[in-house]
């Protein structure tokens, strides 16, 4: 955003906001979205990172993220009515947002901070310690303004899905790297087993059909052995072990080569597979907010947990991660229903749906300990303690980490070395 261009965009929203009252601020895109009520324009939206300004028609486009420090301190500082944008030039692309009683000041180049400053000059907040602002000592150049003020809110979504797109070029190249490396490790592995199963295959049985020309219980660096072909064959061993240690060390080798092989073959399948379906072609972008409404509407189609459905029609819900855990639990659950969490893990909330004083059985309490087991840190084992409990004894305090929960009233099941039973499918 050339100088001309921040100063063209300013004067724009300061006539459209004009009067205008601050409804909401949050953060956005990177940003920060300033939510307009009595406007001509939606909002007003700011990004230090990208260096601009913008005028909003519709907050809807802009989705809300997490509140940064920032977002916080304006919240608590800045409200009223707008009464004027404008660009503080003596100090390069600095903004001031005026209202009745203090000026919001947003420095659009790194390194500075935003503050809010009431009319005679003093710092009421800052975003960070340092808040004095330099008057430059050359004026900016002015270069002609090349985007519109009207048309910076499209120019933004074309930058943000340009960017969203070289990025997952790079992410879906660096994972094929990783994969192809994955692939020729494996390949290699394949090819050690292979030889294994060729080398040791051969001699196990050679040993074995010389048992009774050989003392089985010496100890020796080697042996001469016939081969099938009656000719005589010298075989290396390990001298710490007998003969016939030896021979069950080759057989073992084998079995293991061969139990290695099958295992190493169908995961390089699966490999070459996702390298092959890994190369997704990028959706193209036309820039239209349309099409970034419809790029919202797919991500609120996320599904935030797995299905498990048991042959007597119960329906356990399992948090596919952190955030999803926290959405199941507390949007998505009804508090009657039960919650288990393996205990002292790290790993997934599980929700048993229940009507209104329904029971739990012996085995929906099984299938729910299970179910967090599995879907937690002790799944290796199968072992460990379960909390389960109803859901209204499971709440969430502010501050605490995605996932993060604390419990009230929660009884403990232990789980010794449990399996998956068959009559629990998965249905998503």
């Amino acid at each position: 955003m050339f100088l001309s261009e921040l100063i063209q965009t300013a004067a724009y929203i300061s006539e459209n906001a004009n009067g205008a009252i601050v409804s909401a601020i949050y953060r956005s895109n990177g940003g920060t979205l300033i939510k307009l009520y009595g406007a001509n324009i939606g909002g007003i939206f700011f990004s230090t990172s990208e260096k601009i300004l913008i005028p909003v028609s519709d907050p809807a486009h802009f989705k809300k993220e997490p509140l940064t420090r920032l977002e916080e301190g304006l919240r608590a500082n800045f409200s009223g009515r707008i009464n004027r944008v404008s660009v503080m030039e003596q100090f390069g692309k600095v903004v001031r947002i005026e209202s009745y009683d203090r000026d919001l000041i947003i420095p659009l180049f790194n390194g500075q901070a935003l503050f809010i400053a009431s009319k005679d000059g003093n710092v009421i907040w800052s975003e960070k310690k340092d808040s004095g602002l330099e008057p430059l000592k050359e004026p900016m150049r002015h270069y002609e303004p090349v985007t519109a003020p009207q048309d910076w809110e499209k120019r933004f979504f074309e930058e943000m899905e340009r960017k969203a797109g070289i990025k997952k070029e790079q992410y879906l190249a660096e994972k094929i790297r990783k994969l192809q490396k994955l692939a020729g490790n494996l390949e290699s592995q394949i090819a050690k087993y292979t030889d294994d199963i060729s080398k040791y295959g051969k001699l196990a049985p050679l040993i074995k059909a010389n048992l009774s020309l050989i003392s089985p219980a010496v100890r020796t660096n080697d042996i001469e052995v016939f081969d099938t072909d009656g000719q005589k064959k010298k075989i290396q061993l390990d001298p710490s072990k007998t003969v016939l240690e030896n021979m069950e060390l080759f057989f073992n080798k084998v079995r293991k080569a061969k139990k290695g092989l099958e295992l190493t073959q169908k995961r390089l399948a699966e490999t070459l597979w996702e390298i092959e379906n890994s190369a997704v072609a990028i959706p193209e972008d036309n820039g239209s907010l349309p099409v970034n409404r419809k790029k919202a509407e797919k991500n609120r189609q996320h599904v935030p947990y797995h299905e498990y459905r048991t042959d007597s029609g119960k329906i356990f819900l399992v948090g596919k991660e952190a955030r999803d855990n926290d959405e199941l639990t507390f949007k998505i659950s009804s508090p009657h229903d039960m919650w288990f969490h393996a205990k002292d893990h790290h790993g997934s909330h599980v929700i048993l749906k229940m009507k209104k004083g329904e029971e739990m059985t012996g085995a929906d309490l099984l299938n729910g300990c299970l179910l967090a087991l599995y879907y937690s840190k002790a799944k290796k084992g199968m072992s460990g303690e379960v909390w389960y409990t109803e859901r209204k004894n499971v709440m969430k305090k502010k501050g605490l980490p995605a996932g993060k929960v604390i419990i009230k009233n929660a009884k403990v099941k232990y789980i010794n070395n449990g399996t998956m039973p068959e009559g629990l499918k998965k249905t998503d």
